[in-house]
C-alpha cells in the first residue's frame, strides 16, 4: 500500500480537505467526521485500492487494516497541517442522480440513531484511543502472569520460602535473573488498569465536549484511597459511572456557563461545577452505579452458567456483526468490570471467537473462488487475521462473498461453545488470534487454541459445504464487488 496515495484518495473522495472535521484510528479503520456527509463518495472510497470496506456510522470508517490505519490517518493529519484546505463541491451527477439518491436514503436508513446504537457508539468513541494502551499493558500483563506462575509452581515444588521481603517466587526469579524484568510487567500493567478510570474520565470528556482535565479528576476520585472514609470502595460503580459522572458534568457546565457572569466565569465555573459533580459522584453516582455495575456482572455471569454451549453459541455467533458494525468496542467496560470483580472475563475470549469463524470462512472462499482478486485479498487477510483482527477477511473476504460471513459466523458459534465447555477466560482485552495467547487466564492456552481451531474448522466446514451447493466456484466475483463489502 502506498500510504500517501491512499491518503490522498481517502480525502478527496471525503469531500476534500475543507470537508474533514476530525481524523483518527482505531486498531484497523480511519474514523473521520465530516461537514458534510453528503459530500462523501461512498462507492469512490470502497474501490481504492487497499480500503477493505466502509462503514457508516457516528464517523465515517474506512476500513484499511492494522498497522496501516494509524499511518494513513497521519498522513492526512499532516496534510491538513501543511494548509491545503481546499474545498470539494459534490458534482452535478452525484446531486441529480437517482441512484445517487437512493443511495443516500440507504446511508440514512443504515444510520437511523437508536437510544442502543448511540450509547454504544459513545462508549466505542470512549474507548478507542485507550484501546492500544489497553492492547499493550494486557499482553504485557499476560507475559508476566507466565514469569511469575512458572516461579510459583516452581517455588512450591521445591519448597522454597520468601526471604528479606520477597515472597518466593520472587526468590526464584532473583535466582533465574528475572525479578526486574517481571517488576516493569508488572508496573506497566498496574500503570494503565489502576488508573484506567482517570484515562476514561479524559476520554469521555473529550466525547462530551467538556474539559478534559477535569473529566479525568472524576475518574480520579473514584479509585482514591480515602474513598473508605465515606463508605465507598475503591472503583465502586467502576467505569460506567465515569463515564456517566463526566457526561453530567459536561452537561452542568454547558449551562452554568450561560448564567455565570464572564467576570467571575474563569474562578466560578470549574469551582462550582467540580463541587457539585464530585458530591454527585460521591454519594449518587457511585452507589448506583455499583448496583448497576453488580447487576450486570451478575446477569452476564448468570446467562453463561445457565445458558452454558448453547449461551456461547449465540453470544459467539453475534459478535462479528458487531464487529463489522463497529460498536464492539462499546463492551470494553463491560470486559473491564468483569476482570475487576471476578479476575477475568469468559466475555472477551468468547467475543474473540469470532477471529476463529471468519478466518475459516475465509479459507474455504479462496479455496472455492477462481478469482484472482478474491484470492489475493484471501492470502493478505486470512494471516493478518490469523495473528490479530478479523476486519481483513470480514471485509476484505466473508462479506464480500456473501455466504461466507454468515456462515463464518455459525463457524464462530461453535468456537463459542468450546470456550465455555473448557472454562476459558481472559484476564485482559486486547486483539485476538495468536495475539490473545498471552491474555488467556489460568494458564489455559490450549483450551484456548483447541476452541479456535474448533471455530475455524467448522466455519471451513460449514462455508465449504454450502459454496459448493451454490456453485460458488463456478461463479465470477463482479468487478468492484470486494469493495463493495
Amino acid at each position: 500500500m502506498n500510504i500517501e496515495t491512499v491518503a490522498r484518495q481517502i480525502i478527496e473522495h471525503a469531500g476534500g480537505f475543507a470537508n474533514l472535521e476530525a481524523v483518527e484510528n482505531c486498531m484497523t479503520r480511519v474514523r473521520m467526521t465530516l461537514r458534510d456527509e453528503d459530500l462523501a463518495d461512498i462507492a469512490a472510497l470502497k474501490a481504492i485500492q487497499g480500503v477493505q470496506g466502509v462503514v457508516e456510522a457516528e464517523t465515517l470508517q474506512v476500513i484499511v487494516g492494522p498497522g496501516k490505519s494509524g499511518r494513513v490517518a497521519d498522513e492526512i493529519n499532516d496534510m491538513r497541517k501543511k494548509g491545503d484546505f481546499g474545498s470539494v463541491a459534490p458534482s452535478a451527477s452525484t446531486a441529480t442522480s437517482s441512484v445517487a439518491e437512493k443511495a443516500a436514503a440507504a446511508r440514512a436508513r443504515a444510520k437511523k440513531k437508536t437510544r442502543t446504537k448511540v450509547i454504544l457508539t459513545h462508549i466505542a468513541n470512549i474507548f478507542t484511543p485507550i484501546l492500544p494502551a489497553l492492547i499493550a499493558a494486557g499482553i504485557l500483563m499476560g507475559i508476566n502472569n507466565i514469569i511469575v506462575n512458572s516461579a510459583v509452581a516452581e517455588a512450591l515444588a521445591n519448597g522454597i520460602a520468601g526471604v528479606d521481603g520477597l515472597s518466593p517466587a520472587q526468590v526464584i526469579l532473583k535466582e533465574k535473573g528475572l525479578l526486574t524484568l517481571s517488576t516493569i510487567l508488572g508496573l506497566v500493567s498496574t500503570s494503565l488498569f489502576s488508573l484506567l478510570a482517570v484515562y476514561t474520565g479524559v476520554t469521555a470528556a473529550r466525547e462530551f465536549e467538556g474539559n478534559l482535565i477535569m473529566g479525568g479528576l472524576l475518574g480520579a476520585i473514584t479509585v482514591a484511597p480515602q474513598l473508605s472514609l465515606l463508605g465507598l470502595k475503591g472503583g465502586q460503580g467502576g467505569l460506567i459511572g465515569v463515564i456517566f459522572a463526566v457526561w453530567l458534568m459536561c452537561i452542568l457546565e454547558k449551562r452554568l456557563r450561560k448564567v455565570i457572569p464572564d467576570v467571575i466565569s474563569v474562578v466560578a465555573l470549574p469551582t462550582i461545577t467540580l463541587s457539585i459533580m464530585a458530591c454527585a459522584l460521591l454519594f449518587v453516582i457511585m452507589p448506583a452505579a455499583g448496583v448497576v455495575s453488580d447487576l450486570i456482572i451478575s446477569s452476564l455471569t448468570g446467562l453463561l452458567d445457565a445458558g452454558g454451549i448453547v449461551a456461547g453459541f449465540v453470544l459467539s455467533s453475534l459478535f462479528p456483526f458487531l464487529i463489522s458494525l463497529g460498536l464492539h468496542h462499546g463492551l470494553v467496560p463491560i470486559h473491564l468490570e468483569l476482570i475487576n470483580a471476578t479476575g477475568s472475563t469468559p466475555l472477551f475470549a468468547i467475543q474473540i471467537m469470532s477471529n476463529s469463524g471468519m478466518v475459516g470462512a475465509a479459507i474455504a472462499v479462496f479455496l472455492l473462488t477462481t478469482d484472482p482478486n478474491m484470492r489475493s485479498a484471501a492470502r493478505g487477510a486470512i494471516p493478518t487475521s490469523i495473528l490479530a483482527v478479523g476486519e481483513p477477511t470480514i471485509f476484505g473476504v466473508n462479506i464480500p462473498a456473501g455466504f461466507a460471513f454468515i456462515t463464518g459466523s455459525i463457524g464462530a458459534g461453535f468456537g463459542g461453545m468450546m470456550i465455555v465447555l473448557l472454562g476459558v477466560s481472559t484476564n485482559g482485552v486486547g486483539a485476538a488470534g495468536l495475539s490473545a495467547l498471552p491474555l488467556i487466564a489460568d494458564g489455559k492456552y490450549l483450551q484456548y487454541m483447541m476452541s479456535w481451531l474448533v471455530g475455524a474448522s467448522a466455519a471451513f466446514i460449514i462455508t465449504y459445504t454450502v459454496g459448493k451447493a451454490r456453485k460458488y466456484d463456478k461463479e465470477p466475483v463482479p468487478e468492484g464487488a470486494l469493495n463493495a463489502a
